[in-house]
C-alpha cells in the first residue's frame, strides 16, 4: 500500500534551531511521519536566519522530510526578503493603503505549480497566510485536500507591527484579506484555542484545536535546590518580546529579591537597556532541555502579539510554574485553570515571583496545577488522534 503524501508549506529550516513555532512544526511531522504520510518539505533559503537549508541532510537524520524543495531568496532576480521587507516600510512610511503580507511572487509561483503538477499530494498544508496566494492563484487543477495551519493570526499580528508607524492602518482591510485567503481551504488546524474561535464564526468553517505538544514532557526534574536559576525568559528579537523583556528589566526588576539569579536566552537580549549583576545570558541554547532542568519559574511579559505562546506551553511540559501577562495565557483554553499566574502590574509581578521562590508549599501547588493542565489538553497521544480523525 502506497503511503499517503503530504506538502508542507513552511518557510524555514524547522530542524535548524528546535524552539518556538520551529518546535512546533517538528512535532507536527513527527506525528504525520507515525501516522504513516512521506513529508515533502516545500520552504525559503535565506528567507530570515531561520531558513538556512546548507545542513539540512545532518539535520534530517530522523528522515522526517523525504523532500525538500527550496525557493533561493539570494539568487532571484525578481524579488528577495529585502524588497519585500523595503515595499512594505515605504508603504507605510507614505502613508498609503497596507495590504496584508504576500511571500510569494510569479517565480514562486511558478515553481510550486511545477512541484505540485510534478507530484501526486494527498495533501498540501500552509502554515502563514502571507503564503496563502499560492493555493489562491496556482494555475493547477487542484487534486489534493488544502489544509491551513493556523500558527497565527497574521491580520493583527502585521496590524500590532505596523500601526504605530502608519496610523492609517485599516485593521478591517487587513483582515478582510486575510479571510478572502483563508477562504480557498477546506480543513483548518488551529494552534491557538481563541483563534479558531473568531475564525470559525468569521468563516462559517469547521476548525480543529490542535495545540502545541510535545514527546519531551519531563515533570522530574531535578530538586530545586540543584537548580542553577530561579527566573527563566525566553524570545527571540521580534518587537513583542523584545518590549516585554524590557518592561520586566525597567519595572519588575526592583522589586524582585536581589538573590534571585535570572536567565534571559535568545537573541532579544541584544536589545536590553541596562546590565545586571545577578542575570545571566544566552542569546542560543542548543539544548534547551538542559536549560529547564536547570530553572524554577519560567516568566512570559508580553503585551501585543497573537496567537499561543510556546514558551508557555513548554515551560508547562516541564512542570514548571509560569508567571505571565493577560497576553501569555493568549490561545489556552480555560485560561482561568491554566495554572499560570497572571499580573499585569509591575509589583504584583514580582510579588509572584518571590513567593514561589521563598514557599515552596506555594511553588508546589502551582507546579501541580500546570501538570494537570497540561496533561488535560496538550496530550501528545490524544492530539495524534485527533490529527489521525481530521487527516482520514
Amino acid at each position: 500500500m502506497n503511503k499517503k503524501r503530504i506538502l508542507l508549506v513552511y518557510p524555514h529550516n524547522f530542524l535548524q534551531g528546535l524552539h518556538g513555532t520551529n518546535m512546533n512544526i517538528y512535532q507536527l511531522t513527527k506525528v504525520f511521519k507515525e501516522l504513516n504520510y512521506n513529508i515533502d518539505l516545500f520552504a525559503y533559503e535565506g528567507f530570515t536566519p531561520d531558513s538556512d537549508f546548507s545542513n539540512f541532510e545532518d539535520q534530517n537524520k530522523e528522515k522526517l522530510i523525504d523532500k525538500l524543495y527550496v525557493y533561493d531568496f539570494r539568487k532571484s532576480k525578481k524579488i528577495n526578503k529585502v524588497s519585500i521587507i523595503n515595499k512594505i516600510k515605504n508603504k507605510i512610511k507614505s502613508k498609503t493603503e497596507v495590504h496584508l503580507q504576500d511571500w510569494t511572487n510569479c517565480e514562486i509561483q511558478d515553481y510550486f505549480d511545477k512541484i505540485t503538477s510534478n507530484n501526486r499530494y494527498d495533501t498540501v498544508i500552509v502554515t502563514y497566510s502571507y503564503l496563502a496566494n499560492l493555493i489562491v492563484k496556482t494555475k493547477n487543477k487542484i487534486n489534493y485536500e488544502k489544509i491551513y495551519y493556523m500558527i497565527d493570526s497574521m491580520f493583527l499580528q502585521q496590524y500590532s507591527w505596523d500601526k504605530k508607524v502608519n496610523k492609517n492602518l485599516t485593521l478591517g482591510k487587513l483582515m478582510d484579506e486575510e479571510l478572502e485567503r483563508l477562504s480557498y481551504f477546506d480543513k483548518f488546524l488551529c494552534v491557538s484555542n481563541d483563534e479558531k474561535i473568531f475564525y470559525e464564526k468569521l468563516l462559517e468553517k469547521k476548525m480543529y484545536f490542535i495545540p502545541h505538544f510535545s514527546d519531551k514532557k519531563n515533570y522530574k526534574l531535578k530538586p530545586l535546590y540543584e537548580r542553577k536559576w530561579d527566573v527563566f525568559f525566553i524570545g527571540f528579537d521580534n518587537p513583542f518580546n523584545v518590549e516585554g523583556l524590557n518592561w520586566f528589566l525597567d519595572e519588575v526588576y526592583p522589586y524582585l529579591d536581589k538573590n534571585l539569579k535570572i536567565l534571559l536566552v535568545g537573541t532579544s537580549t541584544n536589545k536590553i537597556n541596562n546590565s545586571y549583576y545577578n542575570v545571566d545570558i544566552i542569546q542560543y541554547a542548543p539544548n534547551l532541555e538542559e536549560i529547564f532542568e536547570n530553572i524554577k519559574i519560567s516568566i512570559c511579559p508580553m503585551f501585543r502579539g497573537t496567537g499561543i505562546k510556546i514558551k508557555v506551553v513548554e515551560s508547562m511540559e516541564n512542570g514548571l510554574p509560569v508567571v505571565c501577562t493577560e497576553r501569555g495565557v493568549d490561545g489556552l483554553p480555560d485560561k482561568t485553570e491554566c495554572g499560570c499566574l497572571v499580573a499585569e502590574d509591575a509589583k504584583e509581578f514580582a510579588e509572584y515571583i518571590n513567593k514561589l521562590v521563598k514557599d515552596k508549599d506555594f511553588y508546589d501547588k502551582t507546579s501541580e496545577k500546570i501538570k494537570k493542565y497540561y496533561d488535560k489538553i496538550f496530550d501528545r497521544e490524544k492530539n495524534k488522534n485527533k490529527i489521525s480523525d481530521i487527516l482520514f
